[in-house]
């Protein structure tokens, strides 16, 4: 076990070469960098669970040393609640997720033919592993048809491609040799699997940054093409687990429902999650030195962010990463998806920002934990080092970091990210407070998800009010106009759950208070007496905006000419017909029945 750990988890790039070619340059991970998902069992007889990526950490796991068998302080993991998947501690609510996680992707792969293609590539000889031709332990067990063990194996990892598949898209395949082998294990630990990258690319065609590595599949994604064959992603699974070699399992569970009974491990999960590293939620860069794979960063580096020290890890030295992979609770996740998305978490997230912390406790190896969100997240996520209780039914961050690093929507798959604009009302407008209007914008490349509609009220420097959330794509909304009065409002829309494809309207518009009609109300009476007008009134004048001014004639019945401040009353002026309001000119004539007054210029 410690020899196929410290293999497949080897972050030293000691022996790797870079070659340049027509599409970038290119590095052949040969089998490194790889996360293992290892069990164990615990002392009170029930099991669990966690995902590894160095022999350092799997020993923390164990509680000893697998190459000399010496004990070593055991990694605590948070308890699993009693429920039918108590290996991977998973709670009814998460068996509700899984379940809807994988009806939502078959929905929506109906409904998207742009989600992209990831194929099983079945690396297993005859009579093994997925083409075991053993009946099923369960016929069509959880939904899964396969008339074989082999074939349910293989049904298991094809949905799970397709659930990755349905929440990203690329016009360029994607394809994970994946072989069942005869792994370490044992009553009381096992090897579940292992996946990684196979290969690494950096300075291709439209990479969004320069020396920097992308995992295979994501550079194909970003560049429109494949400049070699071969798989992107590697996976290796136990065929022994269906042996009953380990006490906490009798055998992998091949339903596609996440409704696995006592005594089983849930195949789907730990492949949903092994696969989302292989896509791109891990970085190549060696923990235990702080070492850059080959000299430089990785995407996933450039949204680790150290607070202690204010930097990102690919601006730090070796040294200083090395000391942030063991400063826990301060090292986050700082992509703009991640943030806009993780409001609803109320643990492992930083407020003021939106951040999410990344798993870096001190008690862990330096380098391996950092591929992991924080066991601190609550509710739970799919790609924490351990598969706990209590993920949220409502949706995981992975599908948010998949596009903060680069799995940019396209649903014309051209390599060309999907934009939305010409979002309106803009500059020119007044909408009124409490009317109808209709917010517009327009889609390229003919995306079509659900949006989110936001208003700023301060020029679009934040976006704090919910027009309307998570709603089909027209491309137009009717809105009722919020109490919000500014001039510098601004609308934006953008993909539900997501930061970008975002527009907004490209200037402020003005939200005012509601349309009064301008108009002038008279109290008193002026006489005339001998041919002139004697007495007072008092004159209330209202404005477009409800805005009011009141004035009061002199005692020779005339009104004040100038603008008069609300509250107070003039009596001296002079002699006109007209009195000006602001900039705006009320005539004093037929309007004033019942008052006698002597109109002059």
């Amino acid at each position: 076990m410690a020899e196929q750990i410290a293999r497949v988890t080897n972050r030293s790039s000691e022996g790797l070469e870079s070659e340049a070619g027509p599409f970038g340059i290119e590095m052949d991970l040969q089998g490194r960098f790889q996360n293992v998902m290892l069990a164990r069992v615990e002392e009170d007889g029930t099991p669990a669970a966690a995902c590894v990526t160095s022999l350092g950490e799997a020993n923390s796991f164990f509680g000893r040393n697998l190459e000399t068998g010496a004990r070593v302080p055991k990694t605590d993991i948070e308890k699993p609640l009693a429920s039918a998947a108590a290996d991977h501690g998973m709670s009814e609510t998460e068996y509700k997720f899984y379940q809807r996680l994988i009806e939502e992707a078959k929905a929506k792969m109906a409904l998207h033919p742009d989600a992209a293609t990831i194929n099983i590539a079945n690396l297993d000889g005859s009579n093994e592993g997925f083409n075991d031709p053993a009946a099923p332990f369960v016929a069509n067990e959880g939904g899964n048809s396969g008339a074989t063990r082999g074939a349910q194996r293989l049904n298991v990892f094809t949905s799970a491609a397709a659930i990755w598949g349905s929440f990203l898209d690329s016009g360029v395949t994607t394809t994970v040799n994946a072989q069942f082998d005869a792994l370490a294990c044992s009553s009381g630990s096992a090897v579940l699997g292992s996946a990684g990258a196979t290969t690494a690319s950096r300075d291709f065609t439209n990479a969004p940054f320069s020396g920097t590595w992308f995992h295979g599949a994501l550079a194909n994604k970003i560049r429109g093409v494949d400049p070699a064959p071969g798989a992107e992603i590697s996976a290796q699974f136990n065929s022994n687990l269906d042996n009953g070699c380990f006490s906490g399992s009798s055998r992998f569970y091949y339903g596609l429902d996440g409704n696995n009974p006592a005594g089983t491990t849930n195949l789907l999960v730990v492949v949903l999650h092994e696969i989302g590293h292989g896509l791109g939620f891990s970085s190549f860069v060696n923990g235990s030195t702080g070492a850059l794979n080959g000299g430089f960063p990785d995407i996933y580096t450039r949204f680790m962010f150290d607070r202690t020290v204010g930097l990102y890890w690919y601006q730090m030295t070796d040294l200083q990463r090395a000391a942030s992979a063991l400063n826990n609770g301060n090292v986050f996740w700082d992509g703009p998806n991640v943030k806009i998305a993780s409001g609803y978490l109320t643990g492992g997230r930083e407020a003021a920002t939106g951040r999410v912390a990344l798993h870096t406790p001190a008690s862990f190896s330096p380098g391996s934990s950092i591929s992991h969100f924080s066991t601190a997240a609550a509710p739970n996520l799919l790609m924490e080092p351990n598969i706990n209780a209590g993920l949220a039914i409502t949706g995981d961050l992975a599908r948010q970091q998949m596009r903060d690093i680069g799995w940019f929507r396209d649903t014309a798959a051209d390599a060309s990210a999907d934009t939305i604009t010409g979002v309106a009302p803009n500059s020119g407008n007044t909408v009124v407070i409490g009317t109808q209007q209709t917010i517009s914008w327009t889609n390229s490349g003919g995306f079509n998800r659900d949006v989110t509609i936001e208003l700023s009220t301060d020029g679009g420097v934040t976006y704090t009010a919910a027009v309307a959330t998570n709603i089909a794509n027209t491309g137009s909304y009717s809105w009722t106009v919020p109490n919000s009065p500014t001039t510098a409002a601004r609308i934006r829309v953008r993909e539900a759950d997501f930061a970008a494809p975002s527009g907004m309207s490209s200037t402020d518009f003005t939200i005012s208070a509601a349309s009064t009609a301008a108009g002038v109300t008279v109290s008193g009476r002026v006489s005339d007496q001998n041919g002139f007008a004697v007495g007072r009134a008092t004159v209330t004048l209202t404005d477009a905006q409800g805005s009011t001014r009141i004035a009061t004639t002199n005692p020779f019945g005339y009104f004040v000419f100038e603008e008069v401040p609300v509250g107070e009353s003039y009596i001296a002026g002079v002699r006109h017909k007209r009195l000006r309001f602001g900039t705006q000119l009320l005539n004093l004539t037929d309007s004033f029945t019942g008052l006698d007054f002597v109109a002059e210029n």
